[in-house]
């Protein structure tokens, strides 16, 4: 797969095919796509309209449109987007990991999309988003932030406990469309002081990700609550590294924060590794959460072409 930059605020082409010739005189088609280099608060993604990239064949793709950032930004997407327009503002958005794994929701995703589809005249200052089986309603403002509205977490479990070589950890669980696992900064101390050797975030995520308590894998989150803000490091189940950012972790981890008191304001900000801020909004009545909102910056870096096969 052939990599090219383009300029930094080009929008996205069409696809077209052209073919190759090998020194034998044989023809390999490749279809050129034009992929959106986006930033969540500093959480990667490339984007694409459906048109361009059939959400059919994107998983298997995955890892080459996520590499394709590397040429402008110097690292790897943390994820694809492929957007639809479905009229009247509203937009169908296909999200895949770099693994090509999909059926969950991302937040900073889905804040880019939206960003997407205001470049593209599909949306003004509102839209509402379709992404892995739910409905989400966006809303943007002048100055670029772009919030989206979600339901209640599926499941809250405050205090959980788990065993990782003989050692307890504890830890908290939040399904927000995408299931976390949140840990406090004192908690891994503890679980280091208690093992044989000392252990960081980087080595014990992955493992956590993987436990058996979790069928499918979870996101793992660790976070320390300073004067009501929150500084988060996440690592990303189908990235499987700590990415810049993550909306969903966010949420989760406010959420667990909240409940603990932690924060006793309702408008929370989250501080993720890129050191973007991100606000997380708790909705409650008698503490008892209606919805969550997600907001922060969503810019356009720049664009890459890539090739792939005719027919993809």
């Amino acid at each position: 797969m052939a990599t090219h930059i383009r300029s930094r605020h080009e929008r996205s082409l069409q696809p077209t095919a052209h073919s190759t010739a090998s020194s034998s005189n044989s023809c390999t088609v490749a279809m050129k796509l034009e992929l959106a280099v986006m930033s969540g608060a500093g959480n990667l993604f490339v984007v694409a309209s459906t048109a361009a990239l059939p959400p059919a064949n994107a998983a298997r793709y995955s890892p080459q449109l996520c590499q394709a950032a590397r040429s402008l930004v110097g690292r790897d997407a943390e994820g694809v987007l492929l957007v639809e327009p479905r009229g009247g503002e509203s937009l169908h958005v296909h999200f895949f990991n770099p693994d090509g794994t999909s059926g969950m929701m991302c937040g900073n995703g889905a804040r880019c999309a939206a960003a997407f589809a205001v470049r593209h005249g599909w949306s003004r200052t509102a839209a509402e988003l379709a992404l892995a089986g739910e409905r989400y309603r966006i809303t943007i403002a002048d100055d670029g932030t772009i919030a989206v509205e979600f339901p209640p977490p599926r499941r809250i479990v405050e205090h959980a406990r788990l065993e990782l070589d003989g050692t307890s950890l504890d830890y908290a669980y939040v399904d927000v469309g995408s299931d976390h696992v949140v840990i406090e900064e004192h908690v891994l101390s503890a679980y280091s002081e208690a093992s044989t050797q000392a252990v960081d975030f980087a080595q014990l995520a992955p493992r956590v990700r993987a436990h058996s308590a979790f069928p499918h894998g979870a996101n793992v989150n660790l976070y320390r609550a300073e004067h009501g803000v929150l500084h988060l490091v996440t690592y990303e189940r189908g990235v499987e590294r700590i990415t810049g950012a993550c909306g969903t972790g966010a949420l989760a981890t406010a959420v667990i924060a909240w409940l603990r008191n932690q924060c006793t304001s309702e408008t929370i900000t989250v501080i993720p590794p890129s050191g973007e801020q991100l606000t997380v909004t708790i909705h409650s009545e008698q503490r008892r959460i209606n919805k969550l909102t997600l907001s922060g910056p969503a810019q356009l870096l720049g664009t890459v072409a890539v090739e792939l096969p005719h027919g993809t």
